[in-house]
């Protein structure tokens, strides 16, 4: 077999799945202002929340609504994933991998990455937003006896959350790009069918 197409076959652990995936949202030259806007506006809005005096009730309502984002989001990306690849036949799929590169594992690696950030930032939100108001106070007063840990907790979370949200920048990106290729990849075999037809004898 091919060492393109078995490259399709092997499947990642759910420990390279979920660092592969993180590896997604971690600051780099291209978005380094992105991510700084991102964390600036966590704080702001951790200072804030902190500050409020029925903080712990606007915490559990903002995790209740990004859960529901996420949830959307996953699903989102789940319908383009099987969507897209399902329409490929055999012969598309190999030109794929033949090509340098090899996109097809690229864009299959992307959308599992995607994927796996979206459950993971739902997990995380439906974890915090199953608590109700004085499980969290009682959790907070045991663990966070500190202002600042309370805002940390706040801003990584935030921060987390937000950056997982942006990621639906590059999903659409990456979804335009890998459309283009399928139309191209369809476009050339009905130009090579039509030479074909054009070239037999009448």
């Amino acid at each position: 077999m091919p060492d393109n197409l078995s490259q399709i076959i092997n499947i990642r652990s759910v420990t390279e799945l979920i660092r592969d995936s993180l590896h997604e949202i971690i600051p780099v030259k291209g978005n380094l202002l992105i991510s700084f806007g991102i964390l600036l506006v966590a704080l702001i809005l951790s200072v804030n929340i902190i500050d409020a005096h029925n903080s712990i009730k606007i915490f559990i309502g903002m995790s209740v609504t990004l859960r529901d984002v996420f949830l959307g989001l996953f699903g989102v990306a789940l319908s383009i994933f099987a969507i897209f690849f399902s329409l490929l036949d055999g012969t598309q799929i190999y030109r794929l991998t033949l090509q340098e590169d090899n996109p097809l594992i690229t864009y299959l690696r992307y959308y599992e990455n995607a994927l796996v950030l979206f459950s993971l930032a739902f997990v995380s939100s439906l974890s915090i937003s199953l608590f109700d108001y004085a499980t969290v106070y009682k959790l907070a007063s045991l663990i966070c006896h500190d202002q600042y840990l309370e805002t940390a907790f706040c801003l990584l979370y935030l921060a987390f959350s937000f950056r997982i949200v942006f990621e639906t920048k590059s999903l659409l990106f990456n979804t335009f790009t890998f459309t283009r290729a399928c139309i191209c990849l369809k476009g050339n075999d009905a130009k090579a069918e039509m030479l074909m037809e054009q070239n037999l004898p009448h």
